[in-house]
């Protein structure tokens, strides 16, 4: 690709004597450099299924890890420059509309909010049997840019005009995507690999999991939340290629504190064809984050075991489960959501409210006023959850 010294969007002249171009012709990689990946390869293999183990071992890993995936959704979109906090993500998820859908607050907000119902959306489309497609990777871009800045850029449509990425602030272009007119070839080359069976290509999940990372990103298939989407996309695909049990796996983490290397690993696939090199680095991400989500999870899991006695001494009530059930998901709530959904009595389920206030298990962050539900908060939960 020859790329002129500058470029110009709208008005402004960017700088892109420095930028990269998309690799035309070389995905997938023709090989892979082995004796560089069987080490990082095999090390992220057992992280993931010693993380695996753990989940299996969580009673209800949907419920007891949701709070971990609004983290997830937190860290990924920060990535981005979206700036939200676990906490008012979860305020905003506890007004949400009967669909799901936030109802109102900041906009960066609603945009973190988003993440979590886009990742569900898919999941529940490959539970049902379909492999990964444009059909589900748009329906949860469409579902990701619903509301709020993103909305405006078409949700759901792939790209029609050049992208470019790089620095507004100063007026750099560090890399240039696959061009719109070339887009549907490269998205028909991602979803081969994707979904070829690997006794036809012989290449491991793990590596073909990293492979489809890299090229999505270099893609950059829509005008806007490609990050946020490919980041989505690999818990996904560990799920769907078999190497867990379930798509709960958080890894914006590694990539948020490695930022700069994570986004020069990705360069350096189109300007050096590094792509074995960007397979240790993605192996190493997942290893490491592996091992500090099974101490995450272990916490929750011990957290809940503890808090089953204390919920059962405080309420000694048959609905005392069906209560730390409900909390555990949704560790910011609304009282009347807790009375509508957490399978409890309306009058018992206020009684439980005030009791766990009263023994210092829940902190009202608003009182209730006249029709005004409060909104309370299990702290003890958010200090596990939240970033490190």
């Amino acid at each position: 690709m020859n790329i002129p010294n500058q470029i110009t969007i709208g008005n402004t002249t960017y700088d892109a004597s420095e930028a990269v171009g998309y690799h035309i012709g070389a995905f997938p990689p023709a090989a892979l450099q082995l004796e560089k990946l069987i080490g990082p390869q095999t090390d992220a293999a057992m992280a993931l299924v010693r993380f695996d183990t753990e989940l299996r071992q969580l009673p209800n890993s949907e419920l007891l890890l949701a709070p971990l995936r609004a983290r997830d959704a937190v860290v990924s979109s920060r990535m981005e420059g979206t700036i939200s906090t676990l906490e008012e993500v979860l305020r905003l998820e506890a007004d949400a509309d009967a669909a799901g859908l936030p109802a109102a607050g900041r906009e960066a907000d609603k945009e973190v909010a988003l993440y979590a119902r886009a990742l569900k959306q898919a999941e529940l489309a490959l539970r049902d049997g379909y492999l990964m497609s444009d059909h589900i990777i748009r329906s949860a871009h469409k579902t990701l840019l619903f509301t709020g800045r993103g909305a405006r850029n078409r949700p759901g449509e792939y790209k029609i005009e050049q992208n470019y990425i790089g620095e507004k602030r100063t007026r750099r272009i560090d890399y240039i995507p696959i061009a719109p007119e070339q887009l549907p070839g490269g998205m028909e080359r991602l979803f081969q690999l994707t979904n070829t069976d690997r006794e036809k290509d012989g290449l491991l999940p793990l590596l073909r999991v990293a492979l489809v990372h890299a090229e999505f990103e270099a893609l950059h298939p829509f005008d806007d939340g490609n990050g946020r989407l490919g980041r989505m996309m690999i818990p996904l695909l560990l799920w769907q290629l078999g190497l867990l049990s379930a798509p709960h796996f958080f890894v914006s983490d590694y990539f948020e504190r490695n930022k700069d290397e994570y986004i020069e690993r990705l360069r350096r696939v189109s300007s050096h064809g590094e792509w074995s090199e960007w397979c240790v680095f993605f192996c190493v991400a997942l290893s490491e984050q592996a091992e500090a989500n099974i101490e995450t999870v272990g916490q929750i899991k011990q957290h809940y075991e503890d808090m089953k006695e204390r919920f059962r001494d405080i309420l000694r009530s048959r609905w005392s489960n069906d209560a730390l059930d409900f909390i555990f998901a949704n560790p910011i709530f609304r009282n009347n959501r807790f009375k509508q959904n957490a399978g409890i009595p309306s009058q018992t389920a206020n009684g439980f409210t005030n009791r766990l206030v009263d023994e210092g298990l829940l902190r009202i962050l608003i009182p209730p006023s006249g029709r005004a539900p409060g909104m309370y908060v299990f702290p003890t939960l958010l200090d596990i959850v939240m970033e490190p």
